[in-house]
């Protein structure tokens, strides 16, 4: 019976505190920790007209004082947590466009106007009058039509008409079978003279004459269909020279421009990636969805909310099974009181009954 009066004493406190805890942890469970997992916060804070009666999106007219512009928490929330720019996540274009400050098309424009008005001029001759009549008279000059086999066969003969090395050993022997004097003695000195004369005259004109004989034949096949092949470079040259005065302008023309459209679109691949990189890249706002989901996911709910449920559930539950053991010690309280009053009353009786039966 103690413990039913203290029950009844303390009873009332866990059942404010149940009371208490239940409507904050259960609240902000269901209002704040679910619809924030589920992203369906965000769909109640987009709601048209709801934080600001002459908003009707909320964001937008906070932060560009544009309120017609579709710019929802859920739709910032999501693509920060996909790791984007602030320029993009924000549609920070509203407020700075950076495509405008980095469109040059007006620049291209009047480079391709330059490149349409250019007009290129070449003086270029390949050869003059003078260098082609040199051309003409030289394959007129009869070179092709030279009796070439005459030449060689005048070329290959010996420039002396006998073997003057063999006459003056001839010499030399005839004169060595003369008796001693003054006829011997001079036929020796024409002998050894013509020997000289072999030596420093008749070798270096052999000589000579070999390269001539190796020349005439080279200018034989060089000269051979000498005035087709000039009449053919000479064909040549004019149709080199129609080209570069009729079409090279206009070659030049085109490739400057094809060039210039290749520099142009370097530049303008290079500003796309500029752009994506401030839209998509630069200053991104990953970190604020992170310490949002840290805050309220995890400090909030996880560590607060949910052992504070916890809390509540088990006090709730002790203090619903606290009714039927107050009604249980109440029945049971006069059942303890008779078993203690018959219990004295049995030792009191038998104790009589004990002691005739032992004398």
């Amino acid at each position: 019976m103690v413990g039913v009066g203290l029950s009844f004493l303390f009873c009332w406190i866990l059942m404010i505190i149940v009371v208490l805890t239940f409507v904050f942890g259960a609240n902000v469970e269901k209002l704040i920790c679910e619809p924030y997992t589920s992203k369906e916060l965000f769909q109640v804070l987009d709601t048209p007209y709801l934080l600001n009666e002459d908003w009707e999106y909320y964001l937008s007219g906070k932060l560009f004082n544009k309120s017609k512009m579709k710019l929802t928490f859920e739709q910032v929330y999501s693509d920060c947590k996909k790791n984007r720019g602030t320029y993009g996540t924000l549609h920070l274009q509203n407020s700075f466009n950076i495509s405008e400050r980095l469109n040059i098309n007006e620049h291209t424009g009047s480079i391709s106007s330059e490149s349409e008005s250019l007009k290129v001029n070449l003086n270029i001759f390949l050869l003059g009058a003078a260098g082609r009549k040199n051309l003409q008279d030289f394959a007129a000059c009869g070179i092709d039509r030279m009796n070439y086999d005459s030449y060689l066969a005048q070329t290959g003969k010996s420039p002396a008409g006998v073997n003057l090395l063999s006459f003056a050993y001839d010499l030399e022997a005839k004169a060595n079978s003369l008796p001693p004097g003054n006829l011997r003695n001079s036929l020796k000195r024409d002998a050894q003279t013509i020997k000289t004369i072999h030596q420093q005259r008749v070798l270096p004109i052999e000589q000579s004459l070999s390269t001539l004989y190796q020349s005439v034949k080279i200018l034989q096949r060089t000269g051979n269909g000498l005035l087709e092949r000039v009449t053919r470079i000479l064909a040549s040259l004019d149709f080199a020279q129609n080209f570069i005065t009729n079409n090279t302008s206009s070659v030049i023309i085109e490739e400057t421009k094809k060039y210039g459209r290749t520099i142009i679109g370097y530049f303008e691949h290079y500003l796309q990636w500029i752009e994506f990189s401030i839209s998509e890249k630069v200053a991104s706002c990953k970190p604020v969805a992170t310490a949002l989901d840290t805050a309220v996911d995890v400090f909030l709910c996880s560590y607060i909310i949910d052992p504070l449920n916890l809390f509540w559930f088990g006090i709730g539950k002790a203090t619903v099974f606290l009714l039927p053991a107050l009604i249980f010690a109440v029945k049971l309280a006069k059942y303890y009181r008779r078993m203690d009053s018959e219990d004295v009353y049995d030792d009191v009786e038998t104790i009589p009954m004990k002691n005739p039966s032992q004398h």
